[in-house]
C-alpha cells in the first residue's frame, strides 16, 4: 500500500491545521502603529501628528498582495467552518487601513524609507493593488463602503487603460529599459479581473482573464518539461534562466480560480483545462520523496519552499474536487501536504520555508540563494488554500488505493 495513503488525514486533523494557520495570522495582527520616535504604541491617530515616525506593527495590515491572498482564503474558511470571525478578521484590515488612510499618504508623500502602504498609492504594477482589491470585491459584497467602491473603480480603470501590455494585450512590466512578463503577475491579475467581472457584469474583464492564461502560456510554458519559466524579457526574444517554484505556483492558482467560474459552455474553457492539466501532471515529475517542491523545480540541489508546495496542492486537490482531473491524482496532492504538515507547519501554526519575495535575475545562483523570511507571509494564504482543498477531499478519494 502507498505510504501516503496510510499518512492520509482526516477532515478534521486538516481543520486542525487550518485553524492554526489562521490563529497565528490573527495572533500576530496588531492594528496599530509603533511611534519610534516615542516608544508608544498608537491604535488610531487624531489631529496633528508627526506621522513620520510611525511604523506599522504588523505587516498583516500592509496593502500587500500576501495579504490579500490571506484574505481571500479566510473568505472560504468563513464558508467551509461557518465561523463568522474569519470574515470579521478580513473586514478589520481593510476598515483600518481605509480609516488610516491619511496616515499612509504622508508617509508615501514623504517617501519615508520602509514606509507601509505605498503600494496603494503607487499603483503602477499589477501586484500593488491585484490581490488586494480582490478580496477588497469579496468585503464589498457585505459592507459596500463608497470608499471602497471608489478605490476599486479606479483599480477597474488602471487594468483596462493604464496598466502595462504587449501589442497582443499580454500584461508585461516595463522597467530599467526592458519589457519582461512575470508568470507572478498572472495571479495578480485573474483573481481581480474576475472579481471585477462579477461586480460589473461587464465580459471584457472575463476575456481579458481567459486571455491572460492563453498568452501567458504561450510565452512562458516549457512544454517538454511541463513548467514555466519565471520570466521573459522581450528584447532578449527568450525565456529566464529559472523554473522558480513559487512562479508556477502563481500560475496554478490564477488557472484554478479561472476555471472555477467559467461557465460550462465558455469556448475556451476545455482548453484551459487542459492547460492546467498538463502543467500539474509536469509539476508532479518534480515532487520530491517527502511530498513538497523546490524552490528551483528542475534542480535537485535547490531547497524544499513550501509556499510552491502548497499552491502546487491547491492544484492537484482543487482540481481533483471540481473532477477537472482524475482522482488517480490524488496522491499528489496527499503527499504533498503530509510533506508540508511535517515540514513546515508550527504547533503555533507557523509556517516555515517560504522565500521572500524578489526581483529576477539572469543567474541561477541568485535564485538559489533567495532567504527563506520570517513570519512566512508570502505563503501562509496559499497554505490555507491547499488545506481547504484536501479538507474538502471526498472521503473515497482519501482512501482509495491504486496497483
Amino acid at each position: 500500500m502507498p505510504e501516503t495513503i496510510g499518512l492520509a488525514p482526516d477532515s478534521e486533523e486538516t481543520a486542525r491545521y487550518l485553524r492554526l494557520m489562521a490563529g497565528y495570522v490573527i495572533e500576530n495582527t496588531s492594528r496599530s502603529f509603533l511611534d519610534k520616535k516615542q516608544g508608544s504604541l498608537l491604535s488610531e491617530i487624531s489631529g496633528e501628528y508627526d506621522t513620520n515616525h510611525l511604523k506599522l506593527l504588523s505587516l498583516y495590515n500592509d496593502w500587500k498582495y500576501w495579504n490579500g491572498v490571506i484574505h481571500m482564503s479566510f473568505e472560504q474558511l468563513t464558508d467551509i467552518f461557518s465561523d463568522l470571525k474569519f470574515r470579521k478578521y478580513v473586514s478589520l484590515n481593510y476598515r483600518f487601513f481605509f480609516e488610516n488612510k491619511s496616515v499612509f499618504k504622508t508617509l508615501f508623500d514623504n517617501r519615508v524609507v520602509g514606509a507601509s502602504g505605498h503600494q496603494f498609492f503607487r499603483m503602477d504594477r499589477l501586484d500593488d493593488f491585484g490581490a488586494m482589491a480582490a478580496g477588497l470585491f469579496e468585503v464589498c459584497a457585505y459592507d459596500p463602503q463608497p470608499q471602497y467602491l471608489d478605490y476599486l473603480n479606479r483599480c477597474m480603470h488602471y487594468i483596462q487603460h493604464q496598466q502595462d501590455r504587449l501589442p497582443d494585450g499580454t500584461f508585461c512590466r516595463n522597467r530599467f529599459g526592458y519589457t519582461a512578463l512575470w508568470a507572478d503577475d498572472l495571479y495578480m491579475s485573474v483573481p481581480f479581473l474576475i472579481r471585477a467581472w462579477k461586480h460589473t457584469g461587464d465580459s471584457a474583464y472575463i476575456d481579458d482573464a481567459v486571455n491572460q492564461v492563453i498568452q501567458f502560456r504561450s510565452y512562458l510554458f516549457r512544454p517538454e518539461l511541463g513548467i514555466y519559466y519565471h520570466y521573459r524579457i522581450l528584447q532578449e526574444d527568450m525565456p529566464g534562466v529559472a523554473h522558480w517554484g513559487r512562479a508556477n505556483g502563481w500560475v496554478v492558482m490564477a488557472q484554478c480560480q479561472l476555471i472555477d467560474v467559467l461557465p460550462k459552455d465558455h469556448p475556451q474553457r476545455d482548453l484551459i483545462i487542459s492547460y492546467l492539466k498538463e502543467h500539474l501532471l509536469g509539476l508532479a515529475r518534480y515532487q520530491t520523496a517527502n511530498g513538497m517542491w523546490r524552490q528551483l523545480l528542475d534542480k535537485s540541489d535547490s531547497f524544499l519552499e513550501s509556499s510552491s508546495t502548497a499552491m502546487f496542492i491547491y492544484g492537484v486537490a482543487k482540481a481533483v474536487n471540481e473532477e477537472w482531473i482524475n482522482d488517480i491524482y490524488t496522491s499528489v496532492a496527499l503527499a504533498g501536504w503530509n510533506g508540508l504538515v511535517k515540514e513546515c507547519i508550527g504547533a503555533n501554526g507557523y509556517l516555515d520555508k517560504v522565500t521572500t519575495g524578489f526581483n529576477f535575475k539572469q543567474d541561477l545562483p541568485f535564485y538559489y540563494n533567495i532567504p527563506i523570511e520570517p513570519g512566512g507571509d508570502h505563503g501562509i494564504g496559499a497554505a490555507i488554500y491547499a488545506g481547504i482543498e484536501i479538507y474538502k477531499l471526498k472521503k473515497q478519494h482519501r482512501d482509495c488505493v491504486w496497483c
